[in-house]
């Protein structure tokens, strides 16, 4: 197994995210916008399998959140993806994702696509995964997150947590 550190991740996504204490919006229906960028990245990178991108390829992530709103610290998203599928151009990765966040953790999972061997979702591509839970604040939390990598190379995250 051959694992080597990289400098900026996915996602990624799942990477890529908004979710933090103070910059969440209520709707007045019972549900709650978090929006958060995900920044300074950094990824360890697990070759499983044949060398280079195959099937069960890891990347394990971590990176400090920002509200996007104003760039104030909200937290840490930590994750794994995993390729499942990969053809000539692309590969589907299935993420793991938790943000931790004052209030609580709020956990995501699902798919998304990577150009092949780009380790990135393509820019401006928006991923939407389901929310599976949350703890403290956001106990029971359902809803999806959308992640976009930016052209800055920072992943957005655009969580829609339903009451």
């Amino acid at each position: 197994m051959n694992v080597s550190r990289a400098g900026a991740l996915v996602i990624a996504i799942a990477g890529a995210i908004f979710l933090g204490v103070g910059c969440g919006d209520d709707d007045g229906n019972g549900s709650q916008q978090i929006s958060l960028i995900a920044t300074d990245n950094q990824v360890t990178q697990i070759d499983n399998g044949r060398t280079g991108p195959s099937e069960g390829d890891v990347n394990v992530f971590e990176s400090p959140l920002e509200e996007a709103d104003g760039g104030a610290s909200a937290g840490n998203l930590y994750g794994t993806q995993t390729t499942i599928s990969l053809n000539k151009q692309t590969e589907i990765v299935q993420g793991s994702y938790t943000f931790k966040l004052d209030g609580g953790t709020i956990s995501v999972g699902g798919l998304s696509e990577y150009p092949k061997g780009k380790n990135a979702l393509t820019g401006g591509q928006a991923f939407e995964r389901p929310v599976i839970g949350g703890t403290g604040d956001y106990s029971g939390a359902s809803g999806t997150d959308t992640t976009t990598l930016n052209s800055d190379g920072q992943y957005e995250h655009e969580l829609q947590l339903d009451d």
